[in-house]
């Protein structure tokens, strides 16, 4: 039943992050007709952790490859709505200066994450989004053809039309918990299953303990009985529980549906530029050259010096073995090992550690032109909560952009 004490908006968007945000801004014409209801002490939270404090805002290389888990048609219908060149000329266009780094990654020229915070916020103001903070929803409901929302301090109102941002299970320390999943389910949608992604990955072998801080570059490929199921290239970081860096971050997600029923196994190829063959060569030419230093030091010219030592402990080869001494079944070994290391991995890192969530409102239930659920009318939902992840670059905020202005504009009709 509805009560005289209700106040009526037109849209209310719950979540105020990346995409909550640029729905409010996509999504305003009048003074009290959008409302943004955030549950934390101020809008962004996430957004300000994002790019270590800098916020990646997008990549100058966005196209649906870099998207996983929702159809790429879907995606690119979406991106193409409001494409990373539309969201670098609406930020300069609030004044925000931006500038390119490696990659084609795209950051704000104070490399301060608040400077887009600060500017989506001021925006808001502009145009006279009305905002609630630190007030989480505790109810949400449709009677009729209008949605009731009831916060925490009991406060309730009446909208014509929902958006829900309220982002993943990813970052919990920033307030992200997953409540929207609830309330899409209790709507009739379905949630596909959720794991961290953008994650560390822990593994059974022990020994990155030991070097816990180095970091290498490598061709990484996850595997399960042998079968690859993705592979990528750049930094990997060793630590006291596994591996992480850019590399084995992008391919966590792939890993972590496989985990519980399957052997999962990380390969680094250190020398992804070589064949087995001409690198045998190449260390075969330097046991010639430096025959009378240990074999550890006759390698310390191929990877960080710290790492040797481990690695052939690894192999069973003694590091302090004399490089002449070293049999051709050896050397091969070696080889070998810099193609192909293989670690065992035992789980991902918990959704704290995660930047976004794999799984989500399962995307053949929204509708790609507008962001409306299929299943319940003046619904809509974008941003995080929506089965779609990216990989790390800026690739994951684009999506945040893109879907909330889409799902902004089209509340608005």
């Amino acid at each position: 039943m509805y009560n005289h004490k209700m106040k009526k908006c037109d849209i209310i968007i719950i979540g105020g992050g990346a995409a909550g945000m640029m729905a409010g801004i996509s999504a305003s014409r009048k003074e009290g007709a959008v409302l943004i209801v955030e549950k934390n002490l101020k809008l962004g939270r996430k957004v300000l952790a994002t790019g270590n404090g800098r916020c990646n805002v997008t990549n100058r290389y966005v196209d649906k490859s870099h998207y996983c888990d929702a159809s790429p048609d879907f995606v690119e219908k979406v991106l193409s709505h409001f494409d990373q060149h539309k969201v670098m000329k609406f930020f300069e266009n609030l004044g925000v200066l931006l500038k390119e780094e490696d990659n084609g990654r795209i950051f704000p020229r104070t490399n301060q994450a608040e400077t887009i915070v600060n500017a989506l916020t001021e925006e808001l103001a502009a145009k006279k989004v009305q905002i609630i903070l630190s007030n989480p929803v505790r109810h949400l409901i449709k009677e009729k053809n209008l949605f009731q929302v009831k916060l925490q301090n009991s406060e309730e109102f009446l909208a014509d039309k929902i958006i829900l941002t309220t982002g993943g299970k990813a970052s919990e320390q920033y307030g992200a918990t997953g409540d929207g999943y609830a309330w899409a389910e209790n709507f009739g949608h379905h949630i596909t299953t959720l794991y961290p992604a953008l994650v560390p990955l822990e593994t059974n072998d022990r020994w990155p303990k030991a070097i816990q801080g180095l970091k290498i570059e490598a061709r990484v490929s996850v595997t399960i009985s042998e079968r690859v199921l993705a592979e990528k290239s750049g930094d990997v970081l060793f630590t006291h529980y596994g591996l992480s860096g850019l590399a084995v971050l992008a391919l966590a997600g792939k890993a972590a549906p496989f985990l519980t029923k399957h052997k999962v196994n990380v390969h680094l190829d250190l020398f992804p530029e070589e064949t087995y063959e001409n690198l045998d060569r190449k260390i075969a030419k330097i046991f010639d050259l430096k025959g009378k230093k240990s074999v550890k030091n006759s390698l310390a010219g191929m990877t960080p010096s710290n790492f040797i030592p481990i690695f052939l402990n690894n192999l069973l080869i003694n590091p302090d073995k004399k490089a002449a001494e070293i049999s051709k079944k050896e050397r091969l070994k070696i080889a070998d090992g810099f193609k192909n290391i293989v670690l065992s991995v035992s789980r991902v890192r918990p959704f704290k550690e995660a930047q976004v969530t794999a799984g989500g409102v399962d995307t053949k239930e929204v509708n790609p032109e507008t962001m409306e659920s299929k299943i319940v009318p003046g619904l809509y939902l974008a941003g995080e909560i929506l089965d779609v992840n990216a990989d790390s670059g800026g690739y994951n905020l684009q999506w945040a952009w893109s879907s909330g202005h889409l799902a902004g504009v089209s509340a608005l009709k």
